[in-house]
């Protein structure tokens, strides 16, 4: 998993395109999180983390000088899900296929 860093000024809004299953952690600071399609907003201190829905952008606002590092999910396991959904691509092809040669 790697991770990227940034440092956001007291009142200063960050916007993250995350993907589903990355994860941002306040390195120091106080941040004001809220994620496209979730109806919670979070407050997050030194050491805290929240796992993206990746269902939009995230806004992060600081209430002081803050730190936060993304991390991004292992591109091993994105390969993985991007083979998964190829081979149920290849299912549902294969299924309609022989529905239509057994269909008569």
């Amino acid at each position: 998993m790697g991770a990227r860093g940034f440092e956001i000024s007291q009142g200063a809004m960050l916007k993250i395109e995350g993907r589903e299953g990355d994860r941002l952690r306040v390195r120091s600071g106080d941040v004001w999180v809220t994620q496209h399609g979730d109806t919670r907003d979070y407050l997050l201190k030194t050491g805290d983390s929240l796992t993206l829905n990746g269902k939009g952008a995230t806004l992060a606002t600081a209430y002081r000088p803050t730190a936060l590092d993304l991390y991004r999910q292992d591109p091993l396991t994105v390969r993985e899900q991007i083979e998964r959904e190829a081979g149920r691509a290849r299912a549902l092809a294969m299924r309609a296929f022989f529905r239509r040669i057994f269909a008569w």
